[in-house]
């Protein structure tokens, strides 16, 4: 793929160049976090208040999925009051995966999950505090957020603003379409008794309601966003607000104020709080009926649509291909900042990043459809974004333009649309083997801490972390050229149903194509030792419906190997 003309100017290149080095710069690759045995996966992090971050995952070292979380020093150390690899949160039997985090406001941090400790799937919930302990005050292995009939799974989590949290997540007790559920957990440990047990409704209309978001209010109560599936046909973008005492805000529609509802599908909302009482959501857009575009729109704090927004939301990109998977940040002026990866130039994917303002327009002075922040060779996936602290934002990616395996690389771009790092962004790990699942957190000491799962051990995965100082680059390291085989990115990804790769041979040999579990067991080979001739190859991963007859949601592994080299690609299986 070409890359654009550069897009930095000359003064902001000669700003760079007098930007004195840190004083202490983190490991080159990035500062190991947790390196026990078997894998840890899928990073979530928070500022700790200092200059460092607390990082939680899921992790294999007893066989089973448990929650463990570790702080990371402004420094790059991990703190040495912390158990050496992390210290559990939760180890009960089961599986208990997909965390997420929020600050505790006091330097630790509340984890919430989802929990098969029993036959089916709950939302467990538990404290770290600054110094590593468990709060010994929660229960251990985590207070039960919601323990109803039915799974309950894809939390989501926001502050109360008082030490607490509320978590949000898609539920099956009503039967097979599933609703939307909310809980308050006190800074206690304790249920929010005001709030109903097993969680509030926020949303029990017909059909589906999936991928709730949630944002703070500002008032002690949380929006939360969903796409939905109510009218049977296409699915649309619905929030509510649910006040701190555990009531949905009766100024809004009762299941949720619908805030798209263009034809065909708009899906996987992102959501931020305005600063204002409101909230942004953003989300990618069918209504085209030919491809994904992006579309954004706001929320007031009386439960409708803000009306100088255009109806139904703003266009921030409709160029040809698809975008995908936006998230975004606030721009320090009621507007934000969005993210994407896109697929206009073609079938590798980039990052776009646009602003929109308070008022509902885009920013004019960014490009039509967005800013390019990177348009390198090879796919460039999963983008998650940041704050910069300066009403700009960090943007961190998987990155395949150095062969087989993902890279982390990022950039930061202004508010006012300029890109800051070298073209095509800078490299925060190119180490040996895949690293994926970047998740970046504003220090608050001027600098972005983005953490990532690792592979560069071997067949199970780390958690590693760097840091980006704002007016600072990381050095960009050449990496060896791809070997005979390649593989491409898994797509669909996430998927319900399956995925498929595309194989890439220099020459005619014996591959064995496999699917590799969370833990990193083999649970299906798609090859087995079948010479391929030299070419391209698209190889289908046909998974069974998430539940007891199939593979269970989580990341796994499309492996193909040969005798001299084995590569692997993730994919997300949802529920």
């Amino acid at each position: 793929m070409r890359c654009l003309a550069p897009r930095i100017p000359v003064l902001a290149l000669l700003a760079l160049a007098a930007v004195p080095a840190p004083a202490r710069p983190w490991q080159t690759d990035g500062a190991p976090v947790c390196t026990a045995a078997s894998s840890q996966l899928t990073p979530v992090a928070v500022a700790d208040g200092a200059g460092g971050a607390i990082v939680a995952w899921y992790d294999f070292r007893d066989g089973n999925a448990d929650i463990y979380a570790q702080r990371v020093l402004a420094g790059g150390d991990v703190d040495p009051a912390w158990p050496a690899q992390g210290a559990a949160l939760c180890d009960a039997g089961g599986w208990q995966h997909a965390p997420v985090i929020v600050s505790d406001g006091a330097g630790g941090a509340i984890v919430a999950w989802q929990d098969e400790r029993r036959s089916s799937s709950d939302i467990f919930a538990q404290r770290i505090l600054a110094g590593g302990a468990v709060d010994p005050a929660w229960p251990a292995d985590g207070v039960e957020v919601c323990g109803a009939s039915g799974d309950q799974v894809a939390p989501a989590i926001a502050s109360d603003g008082a030490g607490g949290a509320i978590i949000t997540w898609r539920d099956y007790r009503g039967g097979p379409d599933t609703d939307v559920f909310a809980q308050r957990v006190l800074a206690s440990g304790a249920v929010d008794l005001a709030w109903p047990a097993n969680g509030r409704a926020m949303c029990t209309a017909p059909g589906n309601q999936s991928v709730p978001v949630i944002a703070p209010d500002g008032a002690g109560g949380a929006l939360v966003a969903w796409s939905d599936l109510r009218n049977d046909v296409d699915s649309d973008i619905y929030v509510v607000r649910v006040l701190a005492g555990g009531a949905v805000d009766p100024a809004w529609p009762a299941d949720g104020l619908e805030l798209c509802a263009a034809p065909w599908n708009q899906s996987e909302p992102a959501i931020v709080y305005d600063g204002a009482g409101g909230a942004i959501v953003a989300w990618f857009d069918y209504r085209s009926g030919v491809d994904a575009d992006i579309y954004v729109h706001r929320i007031g704090t009386g439960g409708a649509a803000d009306p100088a927004w255009p109806a139904d939301g703003r266009a921030l990109c409709t160029a040809p291909g698809e975008q995908y998977t936006p998230g975004l940040v606030l721009d320090g002026e009621g507007g934000a900042i969005v993210a994407w990866y896109d697929y206009r130039a073609g079938a590798e994917a980039d990052v776009y990043a646009a602003r929109v303002l308070a008022g509902g327009a885009v920013d004019s002075p960014w490009p039509a459809g967005g800013r390019a922040l990177c348009t390198a060779a090879g796919d460039q996936v999963s983008p998650a974004i940041a704050g910069d602290g300066k009403g700009g934002a960090l943007v961190a990616w998987m990155d395949y333009r150095n062969g087989a395996s993902s890279d982390i690389y990022s950039q930061r771009v202004r508010a006012d649309g300029l890109v800051v790092w070298p073209v095509d962004g800078i490299a925060l790990c190119a180490a040996a083997g895949e690293q994926y699942s970047p998740w970046p957190v504003l220090d608050g000491a001027g600098g972005v801490i983005v953490a990532w799962t690792d592979f560069r051990g071997g067949a199970y995965a780390d958690i590693y972390a760097q840091r980006v100082l704002m007016e600072e680059t990381v050095d960009v390291r050449s990496v060896a050229p791809p070997t005979g085989l390649s593989l491409g990115p898994a797509r669909p990804n996430p998927t319900r149903a399956g995925a498929t790769v595309r194989i890439e041979m220099e020459r005619a040999q014996a591959v064995t194509v496999e699917v590799l579990d969370p833990a990193g067991r083999v649970v299906r080979t798609l090859i087995a030792g079948e010479v391929l001739p030299a070419g391209a190859h698209a190889v289908t991963w046909n998974a069974a419906a998430p539940g007891p007859s199939g593979p269970r949601p989580g990341v796994y592994w499309i492996r193909a190997r040969t005798a001299a080299t084995s590569v692997a690609r993730p994919v997300v299986l949802a529920r």
